[in-house]
């Protein structure tokens, strides 16, 4: 039996929720549908971002050398863990884009599809860490994935639905 640090839990979570609330987002933008009224467009992305940035922060708890962070990057090729830290600040920057562009009243029609393609790929990152680890044969299965997308959907869905 496994028992993740309390910040991977904290960062899977967050992130997971924030992913939801960005592709239920997305997809009532790209189909003409308006947000809920009780919550406009710019305070979900704001949320979606602070629970991104949160659950940014929770992972640096994680690293056993804080300060070599900016190394997780360098194993690109080969590992989830590193495509994953490339990732989410590309779609903390899609975030902030779109976020500044919807609170100035500028043209937002291209963002959507970006943060779809920044989520999903962020998704696979993550689920992919999990599915990597074979000796926790519940996690190593193609499944994993699917569960982080149906997991993240409807906690983004109960924010913005």
């Amino acid at each position: 039996m496994m028992n993740p640090a309390f910040s991977v839990i904290i960062f899977t979570t967050l992130a997971g929720s924030a992913q939801g609330i960005l592709l239920c987002l997305a997809l009532t933008v790209l189909i003409g549908a308006v947000p809920t009224a009780d919550l406009p467009l710019a305070f979900l992305l704001a949320t979606a971002f602070g629970l991104l940035t949160t659950g940014l922060m929770a992972s640096f708890f994680h690293l056993g050398r804080p300060e070599r962070a900016w190394r997780a990057a360098r194993m690109w090729r080969t590992s989830w863990l590193s495509r994953e830290v490339i990732v989410l600040p590309l779609l903390l920057g899609v975030v902030a884009w779109w976020w500044c562009l919807e609170v100035t009243g500028r043209d937002t029609s291209f963002l959507p599809v970006l943060a779809i393609l920044a989520v999903l790929a962020l998704w696979i990152c993550t689920s992919m860490i999990y599915i990597s680890i074979r000796f926790i044969q519940e996690w190593a299965h193609p499944m994993t994935a699917i569960h982080f997308l149906l997991t993240g959907l409807s906690s983004g869905l109960v924010w913005v639905v």
